[in-house]
């Protein structure tokens, strides 16, 4: 009789625990700090294609890479998600980076992501190549469509100075894609969704991160 899926899966849980592992940390012992080191060494080489080449690269790169997601994320961070109005979404590995809450300035048309990072390696040499954390946010049309109306980026890079983490980063976006959804200005609810992705600049509103996760919540377009 052929093993069913749910009865490996078992197994493997067993296995680990018998050997006194988290699955988390399972998961980070098969796709470790190297392999990211590796992921942020390929992505630098491409660093200076134009936007259009780059895009195409970070694909297949990713394509490379995304064995690496992982739902490593502790329970602590849903409640710190819930504790911001929002829902953990999209998940990736946070070993490294995790984004918990994100906002939106309706008057400046700018979203303002913190970015939780929790360990000093892992996002290239300092101070240069270093990496890119990037955040793409969407808002839903009326018939409840995610739509991405800003992303961008901040760059970081490993700790050379032996502080130990963590630090809090930010990505501020400008809404300057499908205005529509951002106006007018008249109070109305809107949902919203946000998606860190370390190293791979989204692509669309179901983008799921190797490293990083997306958050929904609701904004409003006050005046």
């Amino acid at each position: 009789m052929k093993p069913t899926a749910h009865g490996i899966i078992g197994l493997c849980t067993f296995v680990i625990a018998m050997m006194g592992l988290p699955l988390s940390a399972y998961a980070q012992q098969q796709c470790g700090p190297e392999i990211k080191a590796e992921a942020a060494k390929e992505l630098s080489e491409i660093d200076a294609l134009d936007d259009n080449a780059k895009l195409e690269a970070q694909a297949r790169i990713y394509e490379k890479y995304k064995f690496c997601i992982q739902d490593d994320a502790a329970p602590e961070f849903h409640v710190a998600a819930r504790q911001c109005g929002a829902r953990v979404s999209n998940l990736g590995s946070t070993y490294f980076e995790e984004m918990s809450c994100c906002g939106y300035d309706p008057q400046r048309r700018q979203f303002g992501c913190p970015v939780k990072v929790k360990q000093r390696f892992g996002f290239g040499g300092a101070p240069l190549p270093g990496s890119r954390e990037y955040v793409l946010n969407c808002v839903a049309n009326a018939a409840g469509v995610l739509q991405p109306v800003g992303v961008d980026s901040v760059h970081l890079a490993d700790e050379i100075f032996g502080v130990a983490p963590t630090w809090q980063f930010a990505v501020i976006a400008g809404a300057n894609q499908n205005l529509n959804l951002v106006q007018p200005m008249n109070g109305a609810t809107r949902q919203a969704r946000s998606i860190l992705s370390w190293g791979f600049q989204p692509t669309n509103c179901n983008f799921v991160p190797v490293w990083g996760n997306a958050l929904n919540y609701r904004i409003r377009l006050d005046q």
